[in-house]
Parts: C-alpha cells; structure tokens; sequence
C-alpha cells in the first residue's frame, strides 16, 4: 500500500517554510535556509498517491540572529496530515 513517507512531508514543509521566511527580505535571492530542527512531529492522516498536500506556516517567534521559529501544517482536503515546529537560520550567501 503506497504512502508518502513522513520524512519527505516534513522536509517538502521545512522547504516551503524557508520560502516563506526568504520572502519576508528585500533581496532573498542573496540568502540561503538551512534547516536546523524538528520537533512535536506528528503524522495524523495517511498521505497517499493522488493526495495534493498544502502547506499552512506561521512564524512562532520574529526572527532572532537569523534564526527562524516557525509552527507547520499539512493538510489534504479539509483534514490535517502532518503537523511540526521547525527551526532554520538565515545565512548570507558568499
């Protein structure tokens, strides 16, 4: 039986919530995300072929020393699949 394994979820997740915070700088395009932690993962649903997945992110604290604190869902439809606190830094690129 085919799922979406839980581990692409949530990086599919941490990679949306750096577009989301690298959207927030006047020159983002000079930025890099680099995920640092997950933690209060939890998978609710199965995520299965066909599935269209969307993400729902929202900032838990301002950014702090380019250290972004972020809560993330998952959703299929109307129901919650996958839900996670992420943390990822702001590096400037070289």
């Amino acid at each position: 039986e085919p799922v979406m394994p839980g581990v692409l979820q949530v990086e599919a997740m941490a990679q949306t919530g750096g577009i989301f915070v690298l959207h927030s700088l006047p020159d983002p395009e000079n930025y890099i995300t680099y995920f640092l932690k997950m933690e209060s993962v939890k998978f609710r649903q199965r995520v299965v072929p066909g599935d269209t997945l969307v993400f729902v992110l929202e900032m838990i604290s301002p950014v702090r020393r380019g250290i972004c604190h972020m809560r993330g869902t998952a959703w299929v439809g109307d129901k919650i699949v996958t839900e996670a606190e992420l943390m990822a830094q702001i590096v400037k690129k070289k």
